[in-house]
């Protein structure tokens, strides 16, 4: 038995959408990475703000990586790569 191509291949509707949840996910990802740089000034303990800081680390990579894999491979290295300084200019080049 064969299967159609409705079957084979996953639900193509929901990939936008999916793809906009896992750019979504990375940009809070962002956030929370340079929310991080506002814990030292809080009015806490040294143990509350390492336990905050722990907690928001661990939350910058669950939302990083799960937006990662639902963005695709080729969405992250689009978005990484508007990040990524060049020495010579295009992005494209190598250093040899």
């Amino acid at each position: 038995m064969t299967q159609t191509n409705s079957e084979a291949a996953p639900d193509r509707p929901h990939r936008p959408m999916m793809i906009r949840l896992g750019v979504a996910l990375i940009l809070v990802s962002g956030v929370l990475w340079f929310s991080l740089f506002a814990i030292p000034f809080l009015p806490l303990t040294i143990g509350q703000k390492t336990g905050l800081g722990a907690a928001v680390f661990a939350g910058v990579q669950i939302a990083w990586w799960s937006g990662a894999a639902l963005a695709g491979p080729t969405v992250v290295q689009k978005l990484t790569g508007w990040f990524r300084r060049s020495r010579h200019g295009s992005p494209d080049k190598t250093n040899g």
